[in-house]
């Protein structure tokens, strides 16, 4: 094979000029976050949960992605980094950082305890171990009197220089960004490589030389890090840490956003976590939906409003299994492929060979 017949088969590399449109459309994105920021305070709010929410989808992903373990106790590990993050911050006057680094110690923690449960079980028995976990935290540990004054709640003020929601947004944005580039850097490494072989099939991949007990702790330890600190953020961004709002209908939640998105892929796991995020947050109180909902008598309208997002995701779900199994990122794979240097159509690639 000749070294222009081997060039000829790699994919043809954009010129500057094919990356204008490129970079226009990576401008827009950045100028909406800068537009979110500079919008006042409702939308800066509305957007940080967004920020937050993709935290929370990619470390779900690690498990549910790239391990191919389900768990559905997430809240659970989420809630405990926003307890401890709010108590440390409250009660020890901790510093920001230093509460959010406690609420990643405490995602941490709690995703060992299931992790070593899930070095002997998989499949329907862990999702219900998990999915018991989650209730249990949000019955006890997160109702102790002592830690968060039982129903009353426990307060997460932020630093002075942090009570603007559009400065707090940054700082989500910040987060959101490391969570994106630590899970890039899993997915380029021998850890992520591995983590994939074992939710392919865990026999052949322990036969490869694989540690399977080892790496799938690895895996729920990562994701309980990263959702301890989207629990933090959760706790600073409404300024306090209340139980009931750790249940296991925001454990669902999660596991749609990710499933929908596309589990194992990133970007769609992203663009999934934004929907959902504003779905169940932004849709009950916008005017047209309000105005839907008052089309019909008053019981029924009021379902409607409580319980109309939830009934989308539950569709958005049984139309991703029947018809779209790869999610919202299988959609956007040519949009991905085109943003990132490639072409739009994969067939391409063998044209130009």
């Amino acid at each position: 094979m000749t070294a222009g017949t081997i060039d000829a088969m790699l994919p043809a590399r954009p010129g500057l000029l094919a990356w204008l449109p490129r970079g226009v459309v990576w401008l827009v994105l950045v100028g909406v976050v800068a537009l979110c920021a500079a919008s006042g305070a409702t939308v800066a709010s509305y957007a940080t949960l967004a920020a937050i929410y993709v935290v929370v989808g990619l470390s779900m992903n690690v498990v549910l992605g790239y391990t191919g373990q389900l768990s559905l106790g997430h809240q659970g590990l989420v809630g405990a980094g926003a307890l401890l993050a709010a108590y440390t911050s409250t009660a020890h006057h901790a510093p920001f950082v230093v509460a959010l680094l406690f609420g990643a110690l405490a995602g941490g923690i709690s995703s060992l305890v299931v992790g070593f449960v899930a070095l002997r079980i998989s499949g329907l028995y862990l999702s219900l171990v998990t999915l018991v976990f989650g209730v249990t935290l949000q019955q006890s540990l997160f109702q102790v009197t002592s830690l968060t004054g039982g129903g009353a709640g426990e307060p997460a003020n932020r630093p002075p220089v942090l009570l603007s929601n559009s400065r707090f947004f940054l700082v989500c944005v910040a987060l959101a960004i490391g969570t994106i580039y630590i899970d890039y850097r899993l997915t380029h490494s021998k850890a992520g490589r591995a983590l994939k072989a074992i939710k392919a099939d865990e026999r052949v991949a322990a036969s490869m030389g694989i540690n399977v007990v080892g790496y799938k702790l690895f895996a729920f330890v990562l994701s309980g890090l990263l959702a301890g600190v989207a629990g933090a953020a959760l706790a600073f961004s409404s300024q306090e840490f209340n139980g009931g709002d750790y249940s296991f209908n925001l454990a669902i939640i999660f596991v749609l956003m990710t499933v929908v998105g596309g589990a194992g892929s990133p970007v769609g796991v992203i663009v999934g976590s934004i929907f959902f995020a504003l779905l169940n947050n932004l849709l009950p109180t916008l005017r047209p939906f309000v105005w839907f909902a008052q089309l019909f008598p008053e019981n029924t309208a009021n379902n409607i409003q409580q319980f109309g997002p939830g009934f989308i995701g539950a569709l958005l779900l049984l139309l991703t299994l029947t018809f779209n199994p790869g999610g919202i990122a299988q959609q956007l794979a040519p949009v991905i492929r085109w943003l990132t240097g490639g072409r739009w159509r994969e067939r391409d690639h063998a044209a130009s060979a």
